[in-house]
């Protein structure tokens, strides 16, 4: 169980941190989900990003967790980030995009420790060459298996001509 020190649950309330023991325990708990269908805007400021945000995350923790995925059409890069509202980023993966030295196109960032969220998670990066030229569903699948989340609504993946996956 989470101590009361944790993010922001779903009454608002504020904490201050998270340990990586926490976050594991977090990333591990089973019956996570997301009821809402996941549809992808064009945005000035994020241009020439498509990007799906606020994305809640259901967890037996109550803590208020966010995804949000932005795809880049022009490259073809894919992230996947989720937060804790009023922590910050817990994981983030990176798909096709540029590379992190010494990883490679395809990586995952993951919280180490409590100053990770503030540092937008430049510890614990490892390399997932397996991802590389998959399609924004193939990486939203396999993000959603790791993570042990359950999507149950329809994605609409700007990738896919018919732009529909249930």
């Amino acid at each position: 169980m989470f101590p009361t020190h944790v993010g922001m649950n779903r009454n608002g309330v504020t904490r201050k941190k998270i340990e990586r023991n926490e976050f594991e325990s977090l990333r591990d708990i089973l019956g996570k989900k997301i009821q809402q269908d996941i549809q992808f805007s064009n945005k000035r400021q994020t241009s020439p990003y498509l990007v799906a945000e606020d994305i809640f995350i259901e967890n037996s923790q109550e803590l208020d967790l966010r995804m949000s995925i932005l795809y880049n059409p022009i490259i073809g890069s894919k992230t996947i980030n989720v937060h804790v509202s009023g922590l910050g980023p817990i994981c983030r993966l990176d798909v096709d995009g540029p590379a992190h030295r010494p990883f490679g196109r395809s990586h995952k960032h993951s919280l180490q420790n409590e100053r990770c969220p503030d540092r937008n998670l430049p510890d614990g990066v490892m390399d997932r060459p397996d991802l590389l030229g998959k399609s924004l569903k193939d990486v939203f699948e396999t993000f959603c298996r790791m993570a042990h989340i359950q999507h149950e609504g329809i994605f609409f993946s700007p990738d896919n001509p018919q732009g529909l996956f249930q």
